[in-house]
C-alpha cells in the first residue's frame, strides 16, 4: 500500500515547505499539490531543508479530481465534523484502519485543504471517509505543515516506497464499482441517502470484509433479473 499526501490549494509557501521537510522526515517520498504554485516560492524551498526533491518531483494539477485519478481511497481531513458525512476517524485509529484492508487497496491518498477554509465541498465530494485530530479546542486549528506532520507521524510504520506501475485498481475500488452498478440494476438513486451511506460505509471494510462482499455481490448478481 502507498500512501500519498495531497494539498488542495495550499497558499502560504512555508506550509508547503515545511510539509514536505515533514514527509521526508517519516519516511514518505510523494507529495501532490493542488491548483497552487507556492511549492516552487523561495519560501518553500527554505523550509524544506534537505526535501527540495519532494517539491520538485511532486505531482501538481489544476483540480483534486485529476490528483486522485489512480488513488483507490481518498481520506480528507476536516478539523470538524461535515453534516453531510456520517463517519469521522481520529487520527490515532487510521493505522490499524488501513492496516485491516491489507492488500485490497493499492493506494491511499490523504487530502489537506487550503490554510483558510480547509476542504471545500465540492473537494469533500471526492473522499471516501474523513479524519481528524481531535484538540482541545475549536480555535484556532492546526497549522497545515503541522498537521501533515501528525498525520506522517501516525502513518510512520506503513510508510513503502511507490509500488511498480500496474494497470487496474485494488480489490476495494472493484467492490466499489461492483456495489454501485448492483444499486444501479435495484434502481437505487445514485444521489441518496442509501447510496451516500454504502460508500462511505464501504470505506471502513477489512480486508476479510471485501472478500465476503464480492461473494454476496456475486451471488445477488446471478440472481437478479437480466437488464
Amino acid at each position: 500500500m502507498e500512501i500519498v499526501f495531497v494539498l488542495a490549494r495550499p497558499a502560504v509557501p512555508e506550509n508547503v515547505g515545511a510539509a514536505a521537510r515533514a514527509l521526508k522526515t517519516m519516511g514518505f517520498g510523494t507529495l501532490r499539490i493542488v491548483a497552487s504554485q507556492a511549492h516552487r516560492e523561495k519560501g518553500a524551498r527554505i523550509l524544506a531543508h534537505g526535501a527540495g526533491e519532494l517539491l520538485e518531483e511532486a505531482m501538481v494539477g489544476d483540480t483534486l479530481g485529476a490528483a486522485l485519478a489512480d488513488v483507490d481511497l481518498v481520506i480528507g481531513t476536516s478539523a470538524k465534523e461535515r453534516h453531510d458525512k456520517r463517519y469521522l476517524v481520529p487520527a490515532a485509529e487510521l493505522p490499524a484502519l488501513l492496516q485491516a484492508k491489507g492488500s485490497t487497496v493499492r493506494r491511499v491518498a490523504v487530502v489537506f485543504g487550503c490554510e483558510e477554509s480547509g476542504l471545500s465541498n465540492a473537494e469533500l465530494a471526492h473522499c471516501h471517509l474523513l479524519t481528524s485530530v481531535p484538540l482541545a479546542v475549536s480555535y484556532p486549528s492546526l497549522n497545515l505543515a503541522q498537521a501533515v506532520m501528525l498525520y506522517a507521524y501516525e502513518l510512520a510504520d506503513l510508510a513503502q516506497p511507490p509500488p511498480p506501475s500496474a494497470a487496474g485498481s485494488g480489490e476495494w475500488q472493484a467492490l466499489q464499482r461492483r456495489l454501485q452498478a448492483l444499486l444501479a440494476r435495484l434502481q437505487v438513486p445514485a444521489d441518496g441517502v442509501l447510496a451516500d451511506w454504502v460508500r462511505e460505509r464501504s470505506a471502513l471494510l477489512t480486508a476479510e470484509d471485501v472478500g465476503f462482499l464480492h461473494m454476496l455481490c456475486r451471488h445477488l448478481e446471478e440472481r437478479l433479473p437480466a437488464d
